[in-house]
């Protein structure tokens, strides 16, 4: 699971330390602030300022996706599984080849395109086009 690098962590008496801080209390146990979690505190490189990891290997993946530090687009592929799953839909759209122009009253089929009106902006889907226009 991707998760964002920390910069800010709880001590064992739950005071907030930054990642400067721990630089200089070697031997510590670091915690999330956002969900608890163990952390590994990295010292860097000089091209990388020090930070905090997740310890991912001590922590349940349910308790890591309510942390604040998850990828964000690791939370919105969990989110949009859940969304499909609950509406049982397919992942992409079905792209409709029959439109009725709105403008016109044109049934044609194939490219969103009326020869009539010469633009696509007033059609709708033909499966839609009884409902409001009969």
């Amino acid at each position: 699971m991707r998760m964002l690098k920390c910069y800010l962590a709880s001590d064992q008496r739950g005071h907030f330390v930054t990642t400067s801080e721990a630089d200089n209390m070697p031997g510590q146990v670091w915690g999330c602030v956002s969900c608890g979690c163990r952390l590994i505190f990295h010292t860097g490189t000089y091209t990388d300022s020090p930070w905090f990891e997740h310890d991912q290997t001590t922590v349940a993946a349910s308790t890591l996706m309510r942390c604040a530090h998850i990828d964000p687009a690791v939370k919105a592929e969990e989110r949009s599984k859940i969304l499909r799953s609950l509406f049982n839909k397919p992942d992409s759209p079905v792209m409709s080849l029959a439109w009725y122009c709105v403008w016109c009253g044109e049934h044609y089929n194939g490219e969103k395109f009326c020869t009539a009106c010469g633009t696509g902006i007033y059609s709708i889907d033909k499966a839609n086009w009884q409902i409001n226009y009969t």
